[in-house]
């Protein structure tokens, strides 16, 4: 990278950044294992247990837009290596904290060091490397990310089995430390910038927006209709509504607006949305139906899922690849439709389906939405400018985690509306409900490769 201020090597840039996400996932995935170990350990109810999760996803999701800014501001090295510093101290926080409340503080900070990672790595990928390889280094990002999904289950398993709840925390320090040993010899360093005003005024706006994702993600256990929820509904609406007001308005805002009318940009984020959406309503539901609805064991159901990270992982750099030859929009658009018929023909087939079948259905989704990630990736990414590419990496991650969210919410509650439950084992009802659920997640699948085939064939200008 001739003439690049304080340039690397672009492979060596990847190889830290994809290493980083790889380690980064996989110490982050052991910790769904931990939660009935450490609600035991930790005398907490399952509602409290469940918070350990909701602290770090909701955190991660609103710092994403300000991690974003400020790499774009101060260095994407900078915010990468922060974040990971971050990271690793709130992990040995979490691995020590004696009680409930530090716990969950550990936890906001870890969602803190996670979104100034999440941002920044793709960022310091498209930085670094030519527009004729963008969508295939995002590919072998998105393998590094799918390798860690599928091993973090077993490896969270065999750390609380051998010795506690507390080692699935203490195991990220090491991690940590190894990208902050390697971090500073390859990553760029940032290019002298004019400075600019960070926008405060929009990041406390969009944290008040952030109400809005608490309140879809309690109103099933709080209740719809009480006061917390409705409170929070309507305080998260105003928030958004301001944020959009201020960055209108900004002569430096958070997020560039102007940026989602290029229809590569804001078709790109729809699509993003609408796939993760329609992944997590079975992700939430299928251990349910493989435990209660067909007597498949633990041990035995971590494996059939594993599917389809399995088949992810091999199939996002080959896809990365090839929409750097012939575009991004074929790609995305054929992996939703891929995606949508495996949710459809999962709800169809899940009571009479067999082991194997329902693995192939799994890996078929897997395959779909393999296809889709990097090529809609790449595009999103090549639809900003090069001073915004943090910007455009917290807004590929923000609508990753949103969808996250909404899909997990979404999928319990139709579940729960038609007549599913949960705790007992499956009657004819609880397979109508799962049926719904899974074709409301091949709707949003289908949404999502009509938001990719609008976006364009965008092999992005070259940067």
């Amino acid at each position: 990278m001739p003439g690049e201020p304080g340039a690397r090597h672009p492979y060596l840039v990847l190889a830290v950044v994809a290493g980083g996400t790889l380690l980064n996932t996989l110490a982050a995935s052991t910790i769904t294992l931990a939660l009935p170990a450490l609600g035991a350990g930790l005398a907490l109810s399952i509602e409290r247990s469940r918070w350990v999760m909701q602290a770090y996803l909701l955190t991660t999701t609103v710092a994403l837009l300000p991690a974003g800014r400020a790499g774009d501001l101060l260095g994407h090295r900078r915010i990468y290596l922060g974040g990971f510093l971050l990271f690793g101290l709130a992990s040995l926080g979490a691995g020590l904290a004696p009680s409930f409340a530090p716990l969950v503080v550990a936890r906001l900070v870890q969602g803190l060091g996670a979104a100034m990672v999440m941002s920044a790595g793709p960022a310091l990928i498209t930085t670094s490397v030519a527009a004729t390889e963008r969508g295939r280094s995002l590919g072998l990002l998105s393998t590094a990310t799918y390798l860690g999904l599928t091993a973090g289950p077993p490896l969270g398993g065999w750390l609380i089995a051998e010795l506690s709840w507390r080692a699935v925390f203490f195991v990220n320090v090491p991690v940590a430390l190894l990208v902050l040993l390697l971090g500073p010899l390859a990553l760029p360093r940032a290019p002298a910038r004019e400075r600019v005003r960070f926008d405060a005024a929009g990041a406390a706006a969009l944290g008040v927006g952030s109400l809005l994702l608490l309140g879809l993600g309690e109103g099933s256990s709080w209740g719809w209709g009480s006061s917390a929820t409705l409170a929070c509904l309507g305080l998260g609406l105003a928030g958004l509504v301001g944020f959009v007001h201020l960055e209108r308005r900004s002569p430096a805002p958070l997020l560039e607006l102007g940026l989602f009318r290029a229809r590569a940009f804001s078709g790109s984020t729809l699509a993003a949305l609408c796939n993760y959406v329609a992944l997590f309503v079975p992700i939430i539901l299928l251990p349910f139906l493989l435990i209660e609805g067909t007597g498949t064991s633990s041990r035995s159901a971590g494996l059939l899922l594993a599917a389809q990270p399995i088949v992810m992982a091999l199939t996002a750099s080959p896809a990365g690849w090839l929409s750097d030859r012939i575009g991004s929009r074929a790609l995305a658009a054929s992996g939703l439709a891929i995606l949508a018929l495996a949710l459809f023909l999962l709800g169809e087939s899940a009571a009479t389906a067999t082991r194997a079948e329902l693995a192939l259905l799994l890996a078929l989704a897997g395959l779909g939405t393999g296809l889709f990630v990097s090529p809609n990736s790449s595009a999103l990414m090549g639809a900003a400018p090069r001073g915004q590419q943090g910007i455009a990496g917290a807004v590929m991650a923000t609508a990753r985690n949103l969808g996250m969210l909404v899909g997990t919410a979404a999928g319990t509650e139709l579940f729960r509306q038609a007549g599913g439950g949960s705790g007992r084992r499956w009657t004819p009802m609880d397979y109508r409900a799962f049926r719904l659920a899974q074709h409301a997640a091949s709707g949003s699948s289908l949404l999502g490769a009509l938001a990719a085939l609008a976006a364009g064939a965008s092999r992005g200008p070259e940067r």
